[in-house]
């Protein structure tokens, strides 16, 4: 690794070109927002971004310009899901796409049932999991889970009765643990590829928009065996993560206002190796504010609704 290292992830919020139905009403705006974006990741130097909600692959390219020469970004295959948005990589570093997450794997939750009647294979925005020379090798995967938001058949926002209401729900919540698992499958089989003599490999880190709190069984899951001493090794080390979210400083520990309510739904997970030499984490929320349901009023926003979520990591 090189002397320091810097991990961020950042829910850049409908990164679209001006005058798209997710974009910025005009090109204006939309260069504002692409100077805050580039501005913010500059100032802050990380060799690695992870990034979440890139709609148009321009836009992107737009951004790795804006942030400096040498910068170059990666992005999740436009067929790996099926929504418009997608996770992506930004770094002044070489990064090499090693995979897209699409499938539900069959060692995980393979078919889940869907608001439509339909059974889920695949995952609704694929992960991405790349190679980034930077020191001895990162290995750095991203993925951004299922919100809370509800639909209904039809693609209907609202129910027609409570029964509905309460069905949309356990749909929207099977269908982010279905994605947790298949992440987390990833995770255990690319982990436990590049381990040796029971040592972890390659170090590692998994980031992203999980759309829940550090509680939350969906996160939980996705760091593996517990630990119960993180400086005595033990047979989970080769596949264990550890979230950074206990070490956000008091009164930072979120990463989205949501009416009125602060909430830490991007995460930063690290292998035990990176974790042992944790330098700082901050969830940098002083630009924010709070938001609703509403999409349209976001919009003319030249600022994310989601703060990005730094890791700083010594020698």
């Amino acid at each position: 690794m090189t002397s320091t290292l810097t991990v961020m992830t950042w829910n850049v919020e409908n990164l679209f070109p001006a005058g798209h139905k997710y974009g910025p009403p005009d090109r204006e705006t939309y260069d504002v927002k692409i100077a805050y974006l580039a501005t913010t990741i500059r100032g802050l130097n990380p060799d690695v971004v992870a990034l979440q909600e890139v709609g148009d692959p321009r836009c992107a390219q737009d951004l790795a310009r804006a942030v400096g020469d040498g910068w170059q970004v990666q992005l999740a295959d436009p067929a790996a899901g099926n929504h418009p948005i997608r996770v992506g990589v930004l770094s002044p570093h070489p990064v090499t796409v090693e995979d897209q997450v699409v499938k539900l794997p069959d060692a995980g939750l393979p078919a889940v049932p869907d608001v439509d009647g339909k059974t889920l294979k695949r995952m609704g925005r694929g992960a991405l999991q790349v190679h980034v020379d930077v020191g001895g090798g990162l290995r750095l995967l991203t993925c951004h889970l299922k919100s809370k938001l509800l639909t209904y058949p039809d693609d209907r926002r609202y129910p027609k009765n409570e029964d509905e209401r309460a069905r949309g729900a356990g749909y929207a919540l099977l269908r982010r643990a279905a994605e947790a698992v298949a992440v987390r499958v990833q995770v255990n089989k690319v982990m436990t590829a590049s381990a040796t003599n029971g040592e972890p490999g390659i170090p590692t880190v998994l980031c992203g928009d999980l759309n829940d709190g550090p509680d939350a069984v969906t996160t939980t899951l996705l760091s593996g065996p517990s630990d119960g001493d993180i400086n005595r090794p033990d047979k989970g080390d080769p596949v264990r993560l550890y979230n950074l979210a206990p070490l956000l400083p008091t009164g930072r520990a979120y990463s989205r206002i949501y009416q009125g309510r602060g909430e830490l739904i991007d995460h930063i997970l690290v292998s035990r190796d990176l974790r042992l030499r944790v330098a700082s984490v901050d969830s940098l929320v002083d630009d924010i504010g709070s938001i609703t349901e509403s999409t349209d009023t976001r919009r003319p926003a030249t600022v994310p609704d989601h703060a990005p979520v730094i890791a700083r990591f010594h020698a």
